[in-house]
């Protein structure tokens, strides 16, 4: 049960984190697209590397706070 609640809580915080920055951080980092791209694109899917650099760590900190509260 503790595993299943950990990577809901990387899954959450990911996902969040990942939305968040390309939505707020992506048009101001390179490579910087000619207009604002919406999450209904295929750019902002492939091009939002800042979502990944951001929301893997932070999520593995958030699954990490969750495991170690469980034991």
């Amino acid at each position: 049960m503790k595993w299943i609640l950990a990577t809901l809580s990387f899954l959450l915080v990911f996902a969040c984190v990942f939305f968040a920055a390309g939505l707020l951080l992506m048009p101001h980092l390179p490579p910087t697209p000619a207009r604002p791209v919406t999450p209904f694109e295929a750019a902002y899917w492939t091009d939002n590397w800042i979502g990944v650099l951001l929301g893997a760590p932070l999520g593995y900190l958030s699954a990490r706070a969750t495991l170690k509260r469980r034991r």
